[in-house]
């Protein structure tokens, strides 16, 4: 029995456009293979890469753990680019794998996914970036901002840039390419630090800080349970470079340009993260690393700089910190950025397939975007700031109470919320794996201009690593499992909501 509401719009999803819809605007081809390689690449280095090489010492027992960590993630998600292409030159449409998982699994799945996506996991996403980026501006010209003003700043600054993406993706791709030529620019500088070392004696450069083992209290005692919380983090990492597909309507030459960033841009981040890596780790034993993560104004990546160009000039060191502690602003504001530019296109793409509201399928007639899309996801991104804001206050007003040190849950709530975000987009990406063996088989005449090389093998590799990393996630931590789950079961009945509201009247209706 099909449970699935009918729409009038699935008649007509795959055809010409109508006379009425070709008088309405629609969304422009200006992004060229550099912006769309710099929104995969803005997208991933984020927060992540700075602040989770702390997180993942509280947790690992040795450097040797985490690297395989870092690069078993690395080699997921250039697999999961290498197979997301296949979708995404066969359907290169506004809303990406919405669009995907919809072709495949029906309008439910796809409206679930849509929702996750842009709703919850990006929302999400985008207040703790927010945050993020506030806690570091306060770290950076030594001023303590209250509550109010935190999260007033931030705010401010998610305003700025819904005001940027409703003016045309033209600007907020420019905004994207600027920002990601900076922090990859750095980042690639702290991974050529050790070079160094065949010019200047660096004591706290030394072997034994990649051999030396160090456990602290929330090291699991099992090692399956110690990669699955390195791995966690880990990923928030990685994650979000499938958001480019998305905005697949206004990237030029898709067929060409869209497989490039998503390809070659998983291979970049792979290569850069595991050298950076190995820049921080030479930099910073284990305990040191705790040591920085325990203290809630201070990172890993700072301190890293701080010991490598302290023994060149002791002024230069002092100032590399400053200036990484600018980038990673930089860093925070680009991944901001594109996640208030791409998952806007997936409620824009859901109202256009009657799922959502109908206004955030309207084009502004004169920018070329939609705006409505982009406020809403704007709004909806403050509304959840409002709420994590005030459980981080709550929580460290509890600790305070406690006799523990204003801020020391802060870290520890932004490491939840990312492992939540982890999980919930996880699902979603082992749906969209499997949409590839799904539509090969419903679909095999369909149009692919690229195919994944090593089919069968190479989609179900992915699709295996990302289930077993959804069971060892769930049976570590069942609070994520049902905060994911509940969430998607009570977005739900807005499904049969938004699909009655849409629903065209008939005839035998009047």
């Amino acid at each position: 029995m099909n449970t699935e509401l009918p729409s009038t719009h699935d008649q007509h999803v795959d055809s010409a456009t109508t006379n009425d819809e070709s008088k309405q605007p629609s969304l422009v081809k200006v992004l060229g293979k550099w912006s769309a390689m710099a929104l995969v690449v803005g997208a991933v280095i984020g927060s992540g890469i700075f602040a989770k090489p702390g997180a993942n010492a509280l947790v690992g027992n040795s450097v040797g753990l985490i690297m395989i960590a870092w690069t078993v993630g690395g080699i997921i998600t250039v697999i999961g680019g290498v197979c997301l292409a296949e979708l995404a030159l066969m359907m290169p449409k506004a809303g990406g794998t919405y669009v995907y998982i919809r072709k495949a699994y029906g309008r439910i799945p796809a409206f679930l996914a849509g929702w996750n996506e842009s709703v919850f996991f990006q929302s999400c996403g985008n207040s703790a970036l927010a945050i993020f980026f506030v806690i570091n501006l306060s770290s950076l010209i030594g001023v303590e901002f209250s509550n109010v003003q935190t999260v007033g700043i931030a705010i401010s600054l998610i305003a700025v840039l819904t005001v940027v993406n409703c003016l045309g993706v033209f600007w907020g791709g420019l905004v994207q390419n600027i920002t990601t030529v900076i922090k990859v620019g750095f980042l690639a500088l702290i991974a050529l630090l050790p070079i160094l070392l065949l010019f200047v004696e660096i004591p706290e450069v030394h072997a034994a800080n990649y051999t030396a083992n160090f456990s602290t209290e929330k090291t699991p005692d099992s090692l399956v349970m110690i990669f699955t919380l390195v791995m966690l983090n880990v990923m928030w990492a990685y994650s979000g470079g499938w958001m480019v597909t998305g905005i697949a309507e206004e990237i030029k030459e898709p067929q060409k340009n869209l497989s490039l960033a998503l390809i070659g841009g998983a291979i970049f981040l792979f290569v850069i993260y595991i050298a950076v890596n190995i820049a921080f780790h030479g930099a910073l034993s284990l305990e040191q690393m705790v040591e920085i993560e325990n203290d809630p104004v201070r990172l890993v990546p700072q301190e890293a700089i701080s010991i490598y160009l302290t023994p060149v000039n002791a002024s230069l060191g002092q100032l590399a910190k400053a200036v990484l502690s600018s980038v990673i602003l930089v860093s925070v504001f680009s991944a901001l950025n594109t996640g208030l530019l791409t998952p806007p296109r997936v409620l824009f793409a859901m109202a256009r397939d009657e799922m959502f509201i109908p206004a955030f399928a309207k084009i502004h007639p004169r920018f070329k975007t939609p705006h409505i899309a982009v406020m809403g996801q704007g709004l909806v991104t403050v509304i959840l700031l409002l709420i994590v804001s005030g459980y981080v206050v709550y929580r460290t007003n509890q600790a305070t109470d406690s006799g523990l040190p204003a801020g020391s849950e802060a870290k520890g709530i932004f490491d939840y919320l990312t492992n939540i975000a982890v999980f919930s987009a996880t699902i979603f990406i082992v749906l969209t794996i499997g949409a590839i063996f799904i539509l090969r088989s419903k679909h095999p005449d369909m149009e692919r201009p690229y195919k994944v090389p090593g089919y069968p093998l190479i989609p179900l590799i992915s699709l295996i690593a990302n289930a077993i990393f959804l069971i060892l996630v769930g049976s570590d931590d069942i609070v994520v499992v049902l905060f994911s789950g509940g969430f998607l079961l009570c977005s739900l009945p807005l499904y049969f909501l938004f699909a009655a509201a849409n629903r065209k009247p008939t005839a035998g209706d009047a």
